[in-house]
């Protein structure tokens, strides 16, 4: 078949495929010269030429290319003319600037007082201070939940000397001395009470949840420190333990709520607690 070799931009042959392998061998020609064979529609380089020849396509002549660009001496034309790759450009780095924002306030420095409030300082305006009816009551009830127990337990053994005397039929000697140990009995088992069962009931009462022992929670009233909080088991110890210094002389020291705005009794003033409405 034969090949028409373009060199110098001027069509030479055509050639047979002997001729083209002695050309490649003497260098007369190279793979990239552009050439055409029948079959092919474009000028194409001469080893895509041969490929075509070797499968044998059979396709009608084209012409030889009239605007073939004049270059002088020997000038290898690729294949494809395609314009040329403008090389790539860095995308451009834009600085962002964050959005301005006006600076925050100083914080002013307050200075408080450090240590615990002073007895006696007046209470936050939120606190509702309990008058001294309602503490009354609230004691009466106390006393009662302390004391009405130990006072059924006395009549009870007196019931029970007096109809032991009868059934037994015993003398008033010994109705005298069993007398005697009942009350002897009776006056133990109140001081215990009054001395160990009122500290711990006032006060396991007055720390816990509630705030407050049975009478005040009946009357409405809670037991709080200057700020409203909930005392300390101690806290709440201390304030029972101060008690008995208000009850000298002659409970003065709880009379003193009758002449406070606040309500303040003496043992109040002294552990710095309020007795306020809920």
């Amino acid at each position: 078949m034969a090949i028409t070799v373009l060199k110098h931009n001027v069509p030479w042959g055509p050639f047979s495929r002997a001729q083209i392998k002695d050309g490649l061998t003497r260098g007369d020609f190279t793979l990239q010269y552009l050439a055409h064979a029948p079959g092919l529609r474009e000028w194409l380089p001469l080893g895509e030429v041969l490929d075509h020849v070797d499968r044998g396509s059979i396709l009608p002549p084209v012409p030889v290319p009239k605007d073939l660009p004049a270059t002088p001496g020997s000038v290898e034309a690729p294949v494809t003319m395609l314009p040329p790759v403008p090389p790539r450009l860095p995308a451009p780095v834009v600085e962002i600037k964050p959005a301005s924002q006006p600076s925050p306030p100083p914080i002013p420095m307050v200075k408080t007082q450090a240590g615990p409030p002073l007895p006696g300082a007046l209470p936050p305006p939120a606190l509702k201070p309990a008058s001294f009816i309602p503490r009354f009551m609230a004691f009466a009830l106390d006393c009662a939940v302390l004391f009405v127990p130990i006072t059924f337990l006395f009549g009870l053994g007196a019931l029970t000397i007096q109809i032991q005397g009868w059934v037994d039929h015993n003398d008033a000697e010994t109705m005298r001395q069993e007398w005697a140990l009942l009350r002897r009995n009776f006056q133990d088992l109140l001081l215990l009470v009054a001395l160990g069962g009122a500290w711990l009931y006032a006060a396991l009462l007055e720390c816990s949840r509630w705030q407050a022992t049975v009478g005040k929670q009946w009357m409405g009233l809670k037991v709080a420190d200057a700020q409203g909080e909930r005392l300390s088991f101690f806290r709440a110890t201390g304030r029972h333990a101060a008690k008995y210094l208000s009850a000298l002389p002659c409970f003065l020291g709880f009379t003193m709520a009758l002449f406070s705005s606040r309500g303040l009794a003496w043992h109040d003033r002294i552990a710095s607690t309020r007795v306020i409405r809920k």
